[in-house]
């Protein structure tokens, strides 16, 4: 079925594109979420004469993805402090969700928990990499720094040493 996507969908496209989805995924997820339209005669009437209008609107929101890129780089490095065991592994794992509330304390900007992907969970100390992704054209990428808080067991036992 081809259908018309009114917002950006991650896996599919972006808005205003022309795409051939399976039947089910349309009906069941696409319409009901307000993504898409069926690519009807009329459908694709309307596109033409609403299309200058969609990409005006998505040309600003890629610009505004990449200051928001710009800001979020700036931040340079994210150095988070955990309390770790003996071998550096973390007591608790270092959550989306609190790096997404960090980087709003940061960068002060509001970034869903969702676009933040990592390669490997963050539950041993050292350095990570985070790949935020803003938007389909617009990714930016953080270094991660995990570091032993100071009444950790691994600080108390490397002073020993």
């Amino acid at each position: 079925m081809e259908v018309i996507l009114i917002k950006d969908v991650d896996s599919l496209g972006e808005s205003g594109d022309v795409q051939n989805v399976a039947d089910g995924y349309a009906r069941n997820y696409l319409f009901p979420k307000g993504l898409a339209v069926k690519a009807t005669t009329g459908a694709r009437k309307d596109l033409s004469t609403r299309i200058e209008r969609i990409r005006v609107k998505a040309e600003k929101k890629h610009q505004e993805d990449l200051e928001k890129s710009a800001k979020i780089e700036a931040i340079g490095v994210l150095i988070l402090t955990a309390r770790a065991g003996e071998s550096g592994k973390l007591y608790g794992a270092v959550t989306t969700k609190e790096l997404s509330r960090l980087i709003t304390e940061k960068a002060g900007l509001e970034i869903e928990r969702k676009s933040l992907k990592l390669n490997h969970p963050i539950n041993r100390l050292g350095d990570y990499e985070l790949q935020i992704r803003l938007s389909p054209r617009v990714q930016a990428t953080l270094q991660v720094k995990v570091q032993a808080d100071a009444d950790s067991e691994l600080e108390v036992s490397l002073s020993e040493e």
